[in-house]
């Protein structure tokens, strides 16, 4: 048997219900929390060193920003208006990525900002000036890439490069919806579930179909197998978001979890023995992004179109 490791953390913190606003949160946190509200046209995202402690109060989400404006960093993204409401007062750094304008703006004090499709916002742990640092916004207005994919590219690029500021979380302002749905465990409920995710992954991207029916597949037999161990009355929660540069879905069974610090593949003779084992190994080679939460029980897919 040979180890191998997969990527970790609490994937959940990535899901919000912001339609064209796509939110992924880096794996290190560096000493910052966050706190997310949102609905399908809003997202109030706040971080700070210290802890977050906000509550609705039946107030909509905009009156919660203009209540909360002495935290560390709030920021009110409305998707209809495509405009940002920010209050900076300390870090992280904030840069919103202009692409039609070729233009990076740096978010400080307090303000509004209108963005464009396309655009994106991204929080890095420390200060720097954008202005002397053309290689790097060249090479994320350049970027193909989205939410998990782009943070590890990113990520890549600035250890490479010897740089000392590290991504936090990144918005890609772009066309996408939610959705979020529950699924039985059983078979049936399994093969008509990845037949209606194909039908939605066809309509923008067809060069990566069988690497993605054969990644779900895997994914949902373990939730509802392993999991749930085929109880009928264990749920499949899913939830996925979908658009022109990709899918992301997690997958959360109600099972125990496993070790996710303790995987490994059978190689050579013995897997000619072994029918199973593979699966996450499989998984992890043929999406583009793949996380498991600490606790086993969640899994995040990520497919860039």
């Amino acid at each position: 048997m040979k180890k191998f490791n997969i990527q970790i953390k609490p994937v959940e913190e990535d899901l919000i219900d912001t339609n064209n606003v796509w939110l992924s949160f880096s794996e290190a946190k560096r000493g910052f929390n966050f706190k997310t509200f949102s609905n399908n046209s809003e997202l109030l995202l706040i971080s700070s060193k210290e802890n977050i402690n906000i509550n609705l109060n039946n107030k909509n989400l905009f009156e919660v920003f203009k209540s909360n404006l002495n935290l560390s960093n709030i920021l009110y993204i409305n998707s209809l208006k495509k405009t940002i409401n920010y209050s900076i007062n300390n870090s992280p750094f904030i840069i919103l990525f202009q692409r039609n304008k070729k233009k990076a703006t740096n978010l400080t004090g307090a303000g509004e900002i209108s963005y464009s499709d396309e655009d994106i916002l991204i929080g890095f742990d420390s200060n720097f000036d954008i202005n002397q640092e053309q290689n790097l916004s060249e090479h994320i207005f350049n970027s193909h890439s989205i939410a998990n994919l782009f943070l590890k590219e990113m990520l890549d690029y600035l250890v490479s490069n010897q740089k000392s500021a590290r991504p936090l979380f990144l918005i890609n302002f772009t066309e996408h919806m939610v959705f979020k749905f529950k699924m039985n465990s059983n078979l049936k409920t399994l093969s008509l579930t990845i037949d209606m995710l194909k039908n939605k992954v066809v309509k923008y991207n067809t060069d990566k179909l069988w690497q993605f029916e054969t990644v779900i597949h895997e994914a949902l037999m373990n939730a509802i197998t392993h999991g749930n161990e085929l109880e009928s009355k264990k749920e499949v929660q899913i939830f996925y978001e979908i658009g022109k540069k990709g899918i992301r879905i997690i997958i959360k069974d109600m099972g125990k979890g496993f070790d996710v610090n303790n995987l490994s593949v059978p190689i050579g003779e013995e897997a000619l023995d072994v029918i199973s084992g593979r699966g996450i190994y499989l998984m992890s080679k043929l999406s583009d992004i793949l996380f498991y939460s600490p606790e086993g029980n969640e899994t995040l897919i990520f497919f860039n179109f």
